[in-house]
């Protein structure tokens, strides 16, 4: 009898002291936007680190066993960082590991308050180990951060150029433009293939992000022309057009436009990309006809020059914009059905069906694709809650139209057009009591 209840004991104690072991983890925050956990890092004025997995990863099953349930990890994160967790498949987590380029698992992130890089850890790490790359990023004494301050300190070219091809894998266009303009600006001719290469990258960067700067600009303006009939010409063209749209400089985009298809002709890959950015800056510019007869030749060579499904999606959509906006309804509804039957429609694609028919005003597709692109993205894509959001003010929730603009501005919290409030639906008046 004595001995059974020292066997219960005995197991008690076992129970629960593995229990308690059990709660010793690093606190990652799962499930909640990313813009929530930068906002906490800067109210708490630390750095996030941001474990990037997937569902069939084994090292980072690994690690989450081991390396995060280690006290010393435990207490060193709690400490110094704010912890967060995505799945680099499903939900935010797709974008995320997009924007960051992060497609090895286990990526481990640390960023600061503003979503900008610190630096990374890549791979399965033991606890002690993974500590101390922890520590080396937060102290600044990894082999990127340490070129960097080198950089900062003396300039050198070819150490500048290593640090830039480290940065552009990453995506890492804060700390990349900078020293890449540095670099073409001081080549001149774009002579060497590497730093031709490099400038190509962050052009397309910066394609990719929207955001062109001017600097950019002006580099490729200066050397484009001697390019010649380089098919390279045409990708190069089309984004100097797309920055001079930005810019409102319409006239300067006609003219790189022209000369720049009058290089390669028509059949390049790119000319549907250049006419488009140049049916933008018409557009941009309030030039409606003009802005129509870009997106139409656009429209064409894109289905001539056999473009990528989602490009020839993108292409009819614009036209079927255009079209609506210079009063022809019904070759805008034509435009708008040809890209829909180009093929399966991705979140972003989605979206923009949904903006096209609301200009369309044709209401129920657009919440239909609204809702589709939402659905698509878990609900963690910005630009699908905001289509959400316009498509349900046209039907008049105006509530529903609020809390999806809020949670488009709570995902993108950079983007000024999602912090504008959606009205709130009316309150009902009172019943007058008599």
């Amino acid at each position: 009898m004595k001995y059974s209840v020292l066997v219960v004991a005995v197991a008690g104690a076992f129970a629960a002291s593995r229990a308690a072991r059990a709660d010793v983890h690093v606190p990652f925050v799962e499930g909640k936007p990313l813009a929530e956990v930068l906002r906490r890092a800067k109210a708490e004025n630390k750095p996030v680190m941001l474990d990037v997995v997937a569902a069939w990863c084994g090292p980072c099953k690994f690690m989450d066993k081991t390396t995060f349930a280690d006290p010393a990890v435990v207490a060193w994160a709690k400490k110094n960082v704010i912890s967060a967790r995505v799945d680099a498949e499903k939900g935010e987590g797709r974008r995320i590991s997009a924007r960051y380029q992060a497609f090895s698992f286990p990526t481990v992130l640390f960023l600061d308050g503003n979503g900008n890089e610190i630096d990374r850890l890549v791979g399965g790490y033991g606890a002690a180990d993974f500590q101390r790359g922890g520590e080396a990023v937060l102290a600044g004494r990894t082999q990127l951060l340490v070129a960097l301050a080198r950089l900062k300190a003396d300039w050198n070219a070819d150490a500048a150029l290593q640090v830039a091809n480290a940065l552009a894998p990453r995506r890492d266009l804060a700390r990349l433009r900078p020293i890449a303009l540095r670099l073409v600006a001081e080549e001149g001719d774009l002579s060497r293939p590497e730093i031709f290469q490099l400038f190509a990258q962050l052009v397309a960067i910066e394609t990719l992000d929207n955001d062109p700067s001017a600097e950019t600009g002006d580099l490729i303006a200066t050397f484009l022309p001697r390019l010649g009939n380089d098919p390279r010409r045409g990708f190069f063209g089309a984004a100097l057009v797309t920055g001079l749209g930005k810019r409102g400089d319409v006239a300067t985009a006609r003219a790189v436009t022209a000369e720049t298809l009058l290089a390669v002709g028509e059949s390049s890959p790119s000319s549907s990309d250049l006419l488009a950015a140049l049916g933008g800056a018409e557009r941009k510019a309030g030039n409606g006809p003009e802005a129509l007869a870009a997106f139409q030749r656009a429209a064409a060579l894109a289905e001539k020059n056999g473009a990528a499904p989602g490009a020839r999606v993108e292409r009819q959509f614009d036209l079927a914009e255009a079209l609506a906006a210079n009063g022809k309804p019904a070759e805008a509804k034509k435009a708008y059905a040809a890209g829909i039957a180009v093929g399966p429609l991705d979140t972003q694609l989605a979206a923009r069906a949904a903006r096209v028919a609301l200009a369309l005003k044709d209401q129920a597709a657009a919440l239909l694709h609204a809702r589709e692109a939402v659905s698509l993205s878990n609900g963690e894509d910005a630009s699908a809650q905001a289509a959400l959001s316009a498509a349900l003010r046209a039907t008049g929730d105006r509530a529903g139209a609020s809390a999806a603009l809020k949670k488009a501005a709570d995902l993108d919290p950079a983007n000024s057009e999602y912090r504008v409030a959606a009205p709130e639906a009316p309150k009902k008046k009172a019943a007058k009591v008599s």
